[in-house]
């Protein structure tokens, strides 16, 4: 069974959710890890560009990747990138495999492993913000999204675009002062809603406790992949 990734929305996220499909694999040798094809496709317009209105759109690249995996032999496909789902439905019309779906897997897993909170605070791109992505799939599964200020988005942007340049603009004191203006004395977890931030947070070593979806989606890769090879 052969793993497709739309890659390169950024690089660096989409070679950490590799790692971490790598990490989560039971396997003694290479011939027992995950084939995975990547097409790190750093052609696809900026998407939260296009969602704010004042950017190509990213849907012909997005749409030419997945049917590229598709005909390299890809069985299903990941996207690690969160904005990028905004475009979800227009992607699964052009190919027969599936796309997994990392907005639904991350409603899915914690209505399971957190289902004493409802209240998610969101720390994403603006696009993500501005889509709502995460507050309509939320909402299906009864859990809430809290958004931050409009003044902070802006500061997570910051960070988000750091890491695409392979600059890491915050430390981990900073990134719990930032967090903890809206979840102090709160139970209400944090979720790390753009592959960036999942980045950020390993290299600062973030010891605040979040919700990660691109660890859940790869998480999700990995158990498909079991799956798969027990009907075998």
């Amino acid at each position: 069974m052969i793993l497709g990734v739309i890659g390169g929305m950024g690089p660096l996220a989409t070679c950490n959710f590799f790692e971490k499909i790598i990490r989560l694999t039971d396997a003694d040798k290479d011939q027992e890890h995950i084939h995975i094809i990547i097409d790190n496709n750093t052609s696809i317009p900026d998407r939260t560009d296009y969602i704010l209105g004042h950017g190509k759109d990213p849907r012909p690249e997005l749409i030419k990747s997945a049917i590229k995996l598709e005909s390299m032999g890809a069985d299903y496909i990941a996207i690690p990138c969160n904005t990028a789902h905004y475009f979800y439905e227009d992607i699964v019309k052009y190919i027969d495999v599936k796309i997994i779906n990392m907005i639904e897997e991350t409603a899915m897993y914690i209505s399971k492993a957190c289902s004493e909170h409802r209240d998610y605070l969101l720390l994403s791109t603006e696009g993500t913000y501005k889509s709502e992505i995460y507050k309509k799939v939320f909402e299906k599964h009864g859990l809430r999204i809290i958004e931050p200020s409009d003044e902070d988005k802006k500061t997570i942007m910051g960070w988000i675009y750091g890491v695409k340049s392979s600059v890491f603009n915050v430390t981990s004191q900073e990134f719990e002062a930032f967090v903890n203006k809206y979840i102090e004395n709160k139970s209400i977890p944090v979720i790390l809603g753009c592959t960036e931030l999942s980045t950020l947070a390993e290299k600062i070593d973030l010891r605040l406790k979040y919700v990660d979806p691109l660890l859940i989606l790869a998480k999700r890769c990995v158990e498909l992949h079991q799956i798969a090879s027990c009907n075998e």
